[in-house]
């Protein structure tokens, strides 16, 4: 999802498929104003900026007036706050940016290198990404505060007992209630049912699930309090899930990792600031795009940046 995280970079996975590299376009576009805006030659001919404007427009043209009106607005909160970005708060955004993509230093710097290509991000745009997050990143920090509690959750997130499962998802109850009579019948196989009869992605793989930790939120309250109440080998009454019904038999209790909690406490609290920094730097983001005045005169860039507008304040 592309939502106003794209503005941030923050958290950046593997790259997804390839955005149109219009931005990249535009930040060279630029450099070209001491040639008369002349682009390239074809036959002889000249091929100016202003020719290619409207593609740009259509292929990122909203995306980039997001990214000015990020940046301009940031700048004036900045300045009311009296805040003066360094350049290592700066440059600290590119480290954070390359630790989320991979542990190893070799491997995150070419996945940054792809991701960048990927995403369009030139030179002046990549650099504008750093300042805006740096500079949300400022706003914020004073508002974060890292308790115990959230250490202990995520402490149980990382290292903590998990179960595995696997899910019958059917869409009726009368269908899961016979289904469940068939797994409890001696002899029958709950991960051959979950094959021919489930509608979940899962069952591909007969139902089998990831590890589910009791704090992960990723997965639904009912899933986990269910697994809560099962013993080995029990299979749950139906429940209702994802618009249907289902089925869920725990396989599985795996213990800890056996990691000490004060052993990686500094690693979680550093953990949790960072996930708190970036839920309060994307509500900001939104703040400075709600409070923005913007006039686009361009009708085309108008009819886009509406679209886009009303995407980056609905949230993820």
């Amino acid at each position: 999802m592309m939502g106003i995280v794209a503005f941030l970079a923050i958290g950046c996975q593997s790259p997804g498929p390839a955005s149109p590299p219009a931005g990249e376009q535009v930040d060279r576009a630029r450099g070209q104003a001491d040639r008369g805006g002349v682009l390239a030659y074809v036959g002889g001919e000249a091929v100016r900026v202003e020719g290619l404007l409207s593609a740009f427009i259509e292929a990122s043209g909203a995306d980039l007036l997001g990214e000015s009106i990020v940046g301009t607005m940031l700048r004036r909160r900045l300045e009311q706050e009296g805040i003066t970005l360094s350049q290592d708060a700066i440059d600290a955004e590119q480290e954070l940016i390359l630790g989320t993509l991979s542990d190893d230093e070799d491997d995150a710097v070419r996945l940054l290198g792809e991701l960048r290509r990927r995403r369009g991000w030139g030179q002046t745009r990549f650099a504008a990404l750093l300042e805006r997050n740096a500079g949300l990143r400022a706003l914020v920090a004073d508002e974060v505060t890292v308790g115990e509690a959230a250490l202990r959750r995520a402490y149980r997130l990382r290292h903590g007992p998990s179960d595995r499962a696997r899910l019958i998802l059917v869409p009726t109850l009368n269908q899961a209630q016979r289904l469940r009579r068939e797994a409890l019948a001696e002899g029958s196989s709950f991960t051959q049912l979950a094959i021919d009869f489930s509608t979940d992605s899962s069952a591909a793989q007969g139902g089998l699930l990831s590890p589910i930790r009791p704090d992960d939120t990723s997965y639904p309250e009912v899933l986990r309090s269910t697994l809560a109440g099962l013993a080995v080998g029990d299979v749950s009454a139906p429940v209702a899930l994802g618009g249907g019904f289902a089925l869920i038999r725990l396989e599985e209790k795996i213990p800890g990792d056996g990691v000490q909690f004060e052993d990686v406490r500094g690693d979680l609290a550093r953990a949790v600031r960072r996930r708190a920094e970036r839920v309060l730097m994307e509500q900001l983001a939104r703040e400075l795009v709600r409070g923005a005045e913007v006039v686009v005169l361009d009708p085309e860039l108008k009819a886009q940046w509406d679209r886009r507008r009303t995407e980056l304040l609905r949230g993820p």
